[in-house]
């Protein structure tokens, strides 16, 4: 299992876990040691840059300078275990890190400290993790915190880093979350094995296309194929644009959920169960025949009772029957109909980011902050339903068959 980034929040299941902390360390015992390595090499990394400056900087009027590295050791959970240590020189002298000194009987992941770290490092409780680990060691607070934040830039890295032309592409989701009146739009893919994977985000004023475009002309530098794949937005103009910049032969499918959203704003309450009635049964027809006639008596019954409801639908262009004109299954269309999937893990970005409250503008702290959610939320996501007819949608996208952009 890869190692957890530190600064990125574990989200365990307490109902689950509801009576002593040695339950509680048996749950999160990989996430922690990978947050609590990655602490231990910010705290190094930290130390050596501040004595020796930036690699490959000039050497300060101090003298010190690197020498490579050691074997050395920590304690983890009570255990002692092999860490890389870095070596620092002054004069042709070893000179001992104060970081590695002060970590050599002392637990990263004593109960106490993990305490703060289950409670989440990234949000009110970060403070009081800085003062436990500062206090017990007697490094600088300074050295601490700049640890974590390292640590999250990594998150960062990783998440904008991925290569991905080892995987083959079913779909791929493009939503936004807000964070503090930034918008920071996030791309996340499904692969024809059924796995869901975050490919990459921006953070821009608003959801806007040259965003989109710039975050979708990421993925291609990073070996993404530019064949046919099936996008699923919101419904906003921008980012539809951004995707046909890039990928102008994909088909697009409207997500159902913000489309019947958009429509009963329209519609008087009375409305509302049967438009909600007809609108299940379009989506859960068993053809794209029958679920384009029902659309089609839809779009009459609401040109009838309300102009503006109507004109919603027809905005749409018939693309919330996407996934069904493409054969998916009822199974596939749970995953591929809506960006539920999407939301799902925004939900745990805005758990977390809802309690901070000192956002820095014109820095990295939202995108690390949504990298590191990001990345906790993606280790829980399960593969998407209806692998099997995975096959006939790709044979489908293939084939030409969404280039039929309209129901009319």
């Amino acid at each position: 299992m890869k190692n957890t980034t530190i600064g990125q929040p574990f989200q365990p299941s307490f109902s689950l876990v509801q009576d002593t902390f040695g339950q509680i360390r048996e749950l999160v015992a990989s996430q922690m040691r990978g947050a609590a390595l990655d602490l231990l090499q910010g705290l190094f990394r930290e130390e050596v840059e501040r004595l020796c400056g930036k690699p490959f900087s000039r050497k300060g009027e101090a003298g010190f300078y690197r020498g490579g590295s050691d074997p050395g050791s920590v304690i983890l959970s009570g255990q002692r275990i092999k860490v890389k240590k870095p070596r620092v020189k002054k004069n042709g002298e070893e000179q001992m890190l104060d970081s590695y000194a002060a970590l050599q009987d002392f637990d990263l992941l004593c109960d106490r400290v993990m305490k703060h770290m289950i409670s989440g490092v990234s949000t009110r409780n970060y403070e009081p993790l800085l003062e436990e680990i500062s206090g017990s060691t007697g490094l600088r607070k300074s050295s601490v915190s700049k640890a974590f934040k390292q640590g999250s830039e990594k998150a960062l890295e990783e998440i904008n880093g991925r290569l991905l032309s080892s995987y083959s592409w079913i779909a791929v989701m493009i939503d936004s979350v807000d964070f503090a009146g930034r918008a920071v739009t996030v791309a996340m893919g499904i692969t024809t094995k059924g796995k869901k994977l975050v490919l990459g985000l921006r953070e821009g004023n608003t959801e806007n296309h040259e965003v989109v475009k710039d975050l979708l002309s990421s993925l291609v530098e990073r070996g993404m194929s530019q064949e046919a794949t099936l996008f699923v937005l919101d419904g906003a103009k921008a980012l539809k644009k951004g995707v046909r910049l890039v990928f102008a032969d994909s088909p697009i499918q409207r997500c159902i959920r913000h489309k019947e959203r958009n429509i009963l704003e329209y519609l008087p309450k009375q409305y509302h169960m049967e438009f909600r009635r007809r609108w299940k049964l379009i989506h859960g027809s068993v053809t794209f025949a029958l679920a384009k006639a029902e659309y089609e008596r839809l779009a009459a019954w609401l040109g009838k009772i309300n102009h503006a409801a109507h004109a919603s639908l027809e905005e749409a262009e018939g693309e919330t029957l996407t996934a069904i004109r493409l054969g998916a299954s009822k199974e596939l269309r749970k995953s591929l109909q809506s960006t539920n999937p999407l939301e799902s893990l925004f939900d745990g970005v805005r758990c977390k980011s809802g309690r901070v409250k000192n956002w820095q503008s014109g820095k990295t702290q939202i995108s690390r902050w949504a990298a590191a959610s990001l990345l906790a939320g993606e280790k829980k996501l399960r593969c998407i339903r209806g692998i099997k007819e995975i096959p006939i949608i790709l044979a489908n996208l293939r084939s030409g068959l969404q280039s039929e952009a309209q129901i009319a």
